[in-house]
């Protein structure tokens, strides 16, 4: 039944901006604009009165909502897993609490400590962005030899060494000159041991599961020969035979921990 209510408020948003046009003029777009600015000038005075931002005229409004739904998303999960709460049966008021936990964290949070959240979701957003680029080549050129994987290496330096002397902004500068160092050192110095690495690791995590095999193996014959009618010292010497070799497959497992 909720999803026949989004369902209808998004055609009501789909269908409103040509009832505007119609009553404004300006066409579709023209119309889509009225709307938003007629929704943003009626919501926010209430946000405003929830969240705070009298002091800096509604300044940065939209973020503080956006920290406020994620504050009490976050608040809400915690409180779900609490054992006190786990057995409580009216959820309403959990989510309740959590959204005046978000109103109390929110509310009088002032603009600069706002801002000092905001620079440090940008900065993780910059390390994502940044990495990405580097993450998504190194996949594509992985499987290739080892002399054309280095030769993709280097294009990809040299390509970002063409956008660092191209470039008339400075800071874009230093992000491509980095970029193209990073490429020659990963192409020269770290992808023939990073892919024997890469090689051996899938060897023993093999070599794992087959042990882990043949562990599962023992344990089944083990219980096989207990639950068998052999002679009780032949049952014994054959269930201490196989343990032993149990043992020697877990010995030999100790030395790729840590893998």
């Amino acid at each position: 039944m909720r999803l026949d209510y989004i369902f209808a408020f998004l055609l009501l948003l789909l269908v409103m901006p040509f009832v505007s046009a119609q009553y404004y003029g300006g066409g579709y777009w023209g119309g889509t604009e009225q709307m938003i600015d007629s929704v943003v000038q009626n919501l926010e005075p209430l946000f405003r009165v929830l969240l705070g931002g009298y002091d800096w005229g509604g300044y940065l409004l939209f973020e503080k909502i956006l920290l406020f739904i994620l504050i009490s998303i976050i608040v809400g999960v915690i409180l779900g897993n609490l054992p006190f709460f786990t057995d409580y049966k009216h959820k309403g008021i959990l989510r309740f609490v959590a959204v005046i936990i978000g109103l109390l964290g929110v509310r009088n949070l002032n603009y600069v400590w706002v801002g000092t959240i905001l620079v440090q979701y940008q900065i993780l957003f910059i390390a994502v962005a940044g990495v990405l680029p580097f993450i998504i080549y190194w996949y594509f050129v992985k499987g290739f030899d080892s002399p054309l994987r280095k030769m993709s290496w280097v294009f990809y330096s040299v390509i970002y060494f063409g956008l660092w002397l191209t470039t008339e902004l400075e800071a874009y500068s230093a992000v491509y000159l980095w970029g193209a160092l990073v490429g020659l050192v990963y192409a020269f110095f770290v992808d023939e041991w990073f892919t024997r690495w890469l090689q051996m690791r899938e060897v023993r995590l093999g070599d794992i599961n087959t042990k882990w095999e043949n562990i599962n193996q023992y344990n089944k014959r083990i219980a096989d020969i207990h639950a068998s009618t052999m002679p009780p010292k032949a049952k014994n010497d054959a269930v201490k035979a196989l343990e032993k070799a149990r043992r020697d497959i877990m010995r030999s497992m100790r030395y790729n921990a840590g893998v």
